[in-house]
């Protein structure tokens, strides 16, 4: 007999069958300049986001369980957003077609051959110092916007997104760099997490947030919406408090 999802906790007043979790979501409607943002992320207990080398894509972190709920959840983003270091690790990205997917990059190094490229709908946004050959390579594959001088400016990313392609429900999928930017410049309304039951170490490979780091006074809260619980991978809904 397979393990069933189990309902621990649920503040959003959804009754559904946890089994059918995530397959509708009531989001609050988005502030008015911007989308409203969440992002989604798979981690080890201790916060890593690969169990491989660096460099290296999050295959085997998170259950089949976890992909079909992170899929559930891309089907509610008008468009998702990842880092490059996101893009190079992963092949087999796959994205439902009415969404827009685009990808921050610094340097414009992306395997320009990839799928994520092939569906007619994918953005590219780099800083404005791109060497113009590589901005031409880019623009083949993509509709290149040049935002920020030396590194990407997410505000801008987000206004393009908002003004030009009316996106109203943003997904950010990471790597951690890519969030710890929306959660420096306070733009992240919520935070779907699911902890895997595993323990990998290494203070040189990725977490859910790196970065900088914010100062104390600038930390975010975030209040607990859902828990639910499947065999012993744990998947987590978090709201950022007014």
């Amino acid at each position: 007999m397979g393990v069933s999802m189990i309902r621990l906790f649920d503040a959003t007043g959804w009754q559904g069958d946890p089994e059918s979790l995530y397959e509708e979501v009531q989001f609050p409607a988005p502030p008015p300049h911007r989308p409203y943002i969440f992002t989604n992320t798979v981690t080890t207990l201790d916060g890593k986001l690969i169990l491989g080398d660096l460099g290296s894509s999050a295959k085997g972190l998170g259950s089949p369980v976890d992909q079909k709920l992170m899929h559930r959840l891309e089907r509610h983003a008008d468009a998702i957003l990842i880092g490059s270091g996101t893009l190079r690790a992963d092949s087999h990205l796959n994205y439902p077609e009415r969404a827009l997917r685009a990808v921050v990059t610094t340097s414009g190094d992306l395997p320009t051959e990839h799928s994520f490229f092939k569906s007619g709908r994918a953005l590219i946004f780099a800083p404005t110092h791109l060497p113009p050959d590589r901005q031409l390579a880019l623009e083949k594959v993509a509709t290149l916007h040049l935002v920020g001088e030396t590194r990407v400016d997410i505000t801008q990313v987000v206004q393009i997104l908002h003004t030009h392609y009316e996106v109203r429900y943003l997904l950010v999928e990471g790597g951690g760099t890519l969030n710890f930017y929306f959660f420096d410049a306070d733009m992240v309304d919520e935070i779907f997490l699911t902890l895997a039951p595993k323990v990998k170490g290494g203070a040189h490979l990725p977490t859910m947030v790196d970065g900088a780091g914010l100062p104390r006074e600038r930390v975010p809260q975030y209040t607990l919406l859902s828990a639910y619980l499947e065999g012993s991978e744990l998947f987590l809904r978090s709201r950022r408090q007014p």
